[in-house]
């Protein structure tokens, strides 16, 4: 199993092979193409959007954040969804789009943490879908009925 990052609108999650985990604080608005499995809420930044605080101010309160839920219980949160999900990587969402160098997101910021404590890489999913552009209104269309995504009880 590995694990990776992506955002929703990657055209790569379209195939179905994903196990696709939203870890924004909200569900896109859109139609994606594919079904959320399940989200995790402790790697959603609550409360940390919308401050206006550099990258490195940000990384410090997730990462403290992180700290407090501690690497066993993300790894079992990871362990029970590739149990639900055999065979499966795993991809954690978010809205940005951050193949540009300046980008960055949480979900980096939650690779990096990673990183670092486990010595396990989390890759960004390949991503060869248009570069960054106004949205069109095709693009928007809203879902009638959006799946539910489960929540796991874990966190």
């Amino acid at each position: 199993m590995a694990i990776y990052t992506s955002r929703y609108s990657n055209p790569e999650l379209r195939n179905g092979e994903y196990v696709t985990v939203r870890i924004s604080l909200g569900k896109p608005k859109w139609e994606l193409g594919y079904m959320l499995h399940c989200e995790i809420s402790v790697l959603m930044p609550f409360g940390l959007l919308g401050e206006d605080m550099s990258e490195s101010e940000f990384r410090q309160k997730y990462y403290s954040r992180l700290e407090k839920t501690g690497v066993a219980r993300i790894a079992e949160g990871f362990r029970i969804i590739q149990s639900k999900y055999p065979n499966r990587d795993i991809v954690l969402l978010c809205y940005e789009d951050i193949r540009k160098e300046e980008n960055w997101c949480h979900r980096s910021v939650f690779a990096d943490w990673w990183h670092d404590k486990t010595g396990e890489l989390i890759d960004e999913l390949p991503d060869y879908g248009s570069q960054p552009k106004k949205a069109v209104l095709s693009e928007l269309k809203i879902q009638n009925t959006i799946p539910q995504t489960e929540q796991l009880s874990l966190f």
